[in-house]
């Protein structure tokens, strides 16, 4: 399997966005191998033919085909077709990316993942004319991170954006007759804060109750806004990334899992290894 990645930051270490491009990946059925990330993703097929499984629903899928998930559904590829070579463009973006720093803006496009429509599918339709000008700005999008020519990340978030636009108003996916109570830009900035303070302290043990206090909000409310606008609730945040950063430590030195687990912030072996599982779909040892 041959990996490529990159990413554009917040200035701060956070990745916001990232893109991979994974091809000679090995053809075959596999098991649905469970998983569970932060991001957001929108990827096209540039070659191979197989099926995606998400939520217990399948689609076949071939060249040209366009998918998109929310960071709360589940969605695995459990079968590549060896007639073909596979080849995959995958963006993966935290959902903040549309909101934090942005005032009340990108909100609206939060819609596609959270208010969709019954016409909604995960493998955006194949006949309908956008969905080439989306593809075309996929690739467009992983030029701009490969080159980084002056403006990159401005292009880039511009790019995704833009996309994200086009899912929203040309396919009828918003389901327009869901509640859209407003947010205020200061809300969005205390949630921004909060998700600030998650980051940088995923080594230590912090309470919901000090990560609201970050956010200038009592435990419920702030739960409630924060999975609003991500998709997931905050502990599960934090655990997913907490096991990212484990993923990276496993992958670039050669710590103990028990020395690793301490320093993601496990209070203990067991519950390192069932997070981990849970999150990736393998124990730490697989990696």
């Amino acid at each position: 399997m041959r990996f490529n990645e990159m990413s554009l930051g917040d200035g701060a270490g956070t990745s916001l966005l990232k893109v991979f491009h994974s091809s000679k990946v090995k053809t075959g059925k596999r098991a649905f191998w469970e998983h569970h990330h932060t991001a957001c993703e929108l990827s096209t097929i540039c070659s191979g033919a197989g099926r995606y499984t998400v939520s217990g629903k399948e689609y076949a899928f071939h060249e040209g085909d366009v998918f998109l998930f929310g960071s709360h559904e589940v969605h695995c590829i459990t079968d590549i077709s060896p007639e073909f070579p596979f080849d995959l463009l995958n963006i993966q973006f935290e959902p903040r990316i549309l909101w934090g720093g942005n005032g009340t803006f990108g909100v609206k496009l939060l819609q596609i993942f959270f208010h969709r429509s019954n016409l909604f599918e995960n493998r955006i339709q194949r006949d309908n004319s956008a969905t080439k000008q989306i593809r075309d700005k996929i690739f467009s999008l992983e030029k701009e991170l490969a080159e980084r020519k002056f403006g990159y990340e401005i292009k880039a978030k511009t790019l995704l954006f833009d996309m994200l636009l086009s899912l929203s108003r040309d396919y009828g996916y918003i389901d327009a007759t869901g509640n859209r109570e407003p947010v205020s830009a200061d809300v969005l900035n205390q949630l921004e804060h909060a998700a600030n303070f998650m980051d940088e302290n995923l080594e230590q043990e912090i309470t919901l109750e000090e990560i609201a206090k970050h956010a200038a909000m009592n435990k419920t409310y702030f739960s409630t806004m924060f999975k609003r606008f991500n998709g997931i609730s905050p502990w599960d945040y934090i655990t997913i990334k907490r096991v990212e950063k484990a993923v990276a430590l496993i992958k670039t030195t050669s710590l103990s899992k028990l020395e690793i687990a301490q320093r993601c912030g496990f209070n203990s072996s067991s519950n390192f290894y069932k997070a981990f599982h849970k999150v990736t779909g393998h124990s730490p040892g697989e990696i």
